[in-house]
């Protein structure tokens, strides 16, 4: 069949008739270029696993063929984290069950564990349902992405004896704690996982679903022990962590599990007063952030949040074991101005999302000022940030005898107060059951820097909103707050007044209060 012939690009331009030659008589005449419109401006080509990738390009990990793996490369490596590439002759098949959250990124669970029978045994599903009700959402709290221990581990667990029982063990011990019933459930789930842990860990190999069991078992130890022990039920999770080498960039369930173990060390740590039973700096290098990208993820915005802490509360621990010479001062100044600069600029990085909803100021009827915040994880975040500056504040570099000086200055004093204010406050306007899981320890260390009387029956009902809502148990650290109130008052008052004469004009009790919360002294409990 003979090919059709057509107008040249220029003619149909303007509107004139074309002799249809290449070139056209009329483009001769013009001395213009004749063309069809058939340029070709882009071509989709198919990718195929023998392309070599040009010598300049960056966004291709070379690898050998037939197994050649697409490396995903991206500026922000915050969003490289959302995606799990495949291998280039993965099929439908190897994805297992998949399961999509609620942005729209796909996980797979492994093949192992598809076509697992669901649970049949009533007991057993009312504690896995409750689970996934409060449990796992209070573990996915940094977690809005991925989410595994909501949508993931549930899953695992129909094919995992041992992440079985360590849900059903967690979410009876919680029920047990807010209800007083099913005690002996508790006791049974937790036994049992303990037992089977101990199984587990004696074999060759461990893989993250272990990771995961291993916090929820700690969680079952801490919810209702003194916040002091929290750092014991931890240690041997730290071990199998520095063994197995997981970390922040892991990759799915052991990632996911390792910033739940980091957050839960710190928080032990600030309970103690004490360095971290492991090395946190070792966990989570200094360049695992490579630098402020174009907008934060909240997922990633939150972890940094965590990180920051913890680096405050490690240059805190040093702070109270240098030696007092001018060499030693100067380099931990250096270090203070630094991470007080890391504060800010994170802090001015939030994510919109992470703004708050609404400001209404203190009155008769609140102490505090009334912030509120979108959702429980992003007032969680914020609390863990304002108790950094809180650290830092009090860790500020200074001859140890100089330390009670230093705090009792109205400029260092209402510092450390006004952030204080920041950390209570929070949870008294924000009651959400996943950040008052994460609050106890927080509201401890800032509840002891305050010295009015509304104040601190504040924080006590807050306390004790948490224990009856969450289960934590939170006596001890209200006992804890007594007893520094009550070594922090030189003459048995209490002091009432605002602002400046908050400091001086009532025996500077505000300056001893931050002196035992720096000194992080045990035998106030005593």
């Amino acid at each position: 069949m003979p090919t059709r012939r057509r107008s040249c690009k220029q003619c149909r331009d303007r509107h004139v008739k074309c002799d249809q030659q290449q070139p056209c008589g009329i483009c001769r005449r013009r001395k213009v270029q004749c063309s069809h419109g058939d340029d070709i401006l882009f071509t989709a080509l198919e990718w195929k696993p023998d392309t070599e990738p040009s010598p300049s390009s960056t966004a291709w990990e070379q690898r050998p063929s037939p197994a050649r793996i697409v490396g995903f490369v991206d500026e922000t490596f915050q969003v490289s984290q959302l995606y799990h590439v495949l291998p280039c002759n993965a099929t439908d098949g190897d994805l297992g069950v998949s399961k999509t959250n609620p942005k729209g990124h796909v996980f797979s669970l492994a093949s192992t564990h598809t076509g697992a029978a669901p649970i049949t045994d009533e007991k057993d599903a009312f504690y896995l349902a409750r689970y996934t009700d409060i449990i796992g959402p209070r573990f996915d709290m940094f977690d809005s992405t991925s989410r595994y221990f909501s949508l993931a581990l549930p899953h695992i667990a129909l094919s995992n004896r041992l992440v079985l029982l360590s849900c059903l063990a967690s979410a009876a011990r919680q029920y047990s704690l807010v209800t007083d019933r099913g005690h002996h459930d508790a006791l049974v789930y937790y036994n049992e996982a303990l037992k089977t842990l101990y199984e587990r860990l004696n074999d060759s190999g461990h893989e993250a679903a272990t990771f995961a069991s291993c916090l929820l078992i700690a969680h079952c130890e801490m919810v209702e022990s003194k916040a002091s022990d929290w750092n014991l039920h931890l240690k041997g999770t730290g071990e199998l962590v520095m063994m197995h080498h997981w970390n922040g960039r892991s990759g799915g369930l052991a990632q996911a599990s390792f910033w739940i173990y980091y957050r839960m060390i710190i928080l032990a740590s600030l309970a103690s007063g004490m360095s971290a039973a492991v090395n946190l700096g070792q966990l989570l290098p200094l360049g695992y952030f490579p630098g402020p990208p174009g907008e934060w993820t909240l997922d990633a915005w939150q972890s940094k949040v965590v990180y920051l802490l913890g680096s405050t509360h490690r240059f805190w621990a040093r702070t109270r074991n240098h030696q007092d010479d001018a060499d030693a001062l100067d380099k931990l100044t250096a270090e203070w101005n630094s991470l007080g600069d890391q504060l800010l600029r994170h802090q001015d990085q939030a994510p919109a999302m992470c703004q708050a909803l609404s400001t209404i100021p203190a009155n008769e009827d609140s102490p505090f000022e009334t912030v509120r915040y979108v959702n429980g994880p992003v007032s969680a975040a914020w609390q863990m940030l304002h108790t950094a500056y809180l650290v830092l504040t009090l860790s500020q570099p200074c001859p140890r005898a100089a330390r009670l000086t230093l705090l009792s200055s109205p400029e260092v004093a209402h510092k450390a107060l006004s952030y204080a204010r920041k950390i209570v406050s929070n949870s008294i306007a924000n009651r959400c059951t996943i950040a008052w899981a994460n609050a106890v320890q927080l509201l401890t260390m800032a509840g002891q820097c305050l010295v009015e009387a509304k104040e601190r029956q504040a924080c006590l009902r807050a306390l004790d909103d948490i224990q009856h809502h969450t289960g934590w148990n939170t006596r001890v650290n209200m006992e804890t707050l007594s007893a520094t109130w009550r070594r922090g008052t030189i003459d048995g008052g209490v002091t009432r007044s605002r602002g400046a004469d908050t400091v001086h004009g009532h025996d500077g009790d505000l300056g001893r209060l931050l002196y035992i919360t720096w000194m992080a002294d045990e035998a106030v409990v005593s």
